[in-house]
């Protein structure tokens, strides 16, 4: 039990080691493309902060734990939208941008619904695995290029708080490089360890997945959150929860679905319902306070995410013999 522990915090720890390299190298390739703080927060900053997820999941389908894998993107999808959203609103209300509203925050409830429904009413296959992937591609495709097309006068090279200059295109690729290193050693690690975690305590690793894991892997998401509202960059710290969802459905699950499909397990059912519901109800909420997740619905999503956890222990507490 505790080597399995140990295996797992170093390897958490690589992954965030890695997941830092790989989102200060995207930042600094995103001021240099010159493009908008949301448009790097729902591409290159949500595809580095969610690098761990896709070192760990990865690993686990290569090693025949798609159970992990799915736990994993289920319950940091639920961390995006309830713990990153939540605690980031309460430290300033975040005001949500009228393409996130016509754009992303549906297509994210669209996407994670499409995840949920399909694996609790039919079977997860290579073919709706590969469904989320065509999605995920199709988006981002179409949100780079529309970037790209249209610079801004105000990105991330704006900010008072970047009293240096980025990188260079060679430190950069370095960084992205090096951080993959480690991502991939910290996903093998980690995926180790939280087996081994589950099989001491006799708990389902796709719980593991959904809990104890998913929290890990989302710290980078909530670090650059936090971070990015202390520095007035509320649209990058939106952009990157949001993208985050839309990566771990789309293109997270799509590779580990097509790697290693697998049966979903039945502990995941109460974690599928309640990221479905936070998907959903993010509609709304984005659309009242004047457009924007304020301080009371961050405290609302906050304590519905403990109650999650809440549920998910005693869940897990009484179906372990």
């Amino acid at each position: 039990m505790l080597t399995n522990a140990l295996w797992f915090a170093l390897g958490l720890g690589l992954l965030l080691v890695g997941g830092r390299l790989v989102v200060s190298a995207s930042i600094d390739a995103a001021r240099r493309l010159g493009v908008s703080p949301l448009v790097v927060g729902l591409t290159l900053v949500a595809w580095g902060t969610s690098a761990p997820e896709l070192a760990l999941n990865l690993i686990s389908a290569s090693k025949d734990r798609g159970d992990l894998a799915l736990g994993n993107v289920v319950g940091a999808n639920i961390c995006n939208l309830a713990l990153v959203l939540g605690v980031c609103s309460l430290i300033k209300p975040l005001a949500v941008q009228e393409r996130l509203v016509k754009v992303e925050i549906g297509l994210n409830a669209l996407i994670l619904c499409i995840l949920a429904a399909i694996a609790l009413f039919a079977d997860l296959s290579p073919a709706s695995a590969g469904l989320l992937l065509a999605v995920f591609v199709i988006y981002s495709i179409w949100t780079i290029t529309s970037a790209l097309r249209q610079p801004q006068s105000h990105t991330l090279g704006d900010d008072p708080a970047h009293t240096h200059s980025p990188m260079s295109w060679i430190l950069i690729v370095a960084c992205f490089i090096g951080g993959l290193a480690l991502l991939s050693f910290g996903g093998s690690f980690a995926s180790d360890g939280a087996a081994g975690i589950a099989i001491a305590l006799g708990v389902p690793p796709a719980v593991v997945g959904v809990t104890i894991v998913s929290i890990g892997t989302t710290l980078p998401e909530l670090t650059t959150g936090i971070l990015a509202i202390r520095k007035g960059q509320n649209d990058l710290a939106m952009g990157n929860a949001i993208g985050s969802c839309i990566f771990n459905a789309g293109a997270i699950y799509g590779i580990a679905g097509l790697i290693a499909p697998t049966p979903v397990d039945p502990a995941l059912t109460l974690a599928l319902w309640f990221m479905g519901g936070l998907a959903l109800a993010l509609i709304p909420i984005s659309r009242s306070s004047g457009r924007s997740v304020s301080r009371i619905a961050g405290g609302l999503l906050l304590s519905t995410y403990i109650a999650f956890l809440a549920a998910s222990a005693w869940n897990a507490s009484t179906t372990s013999p």
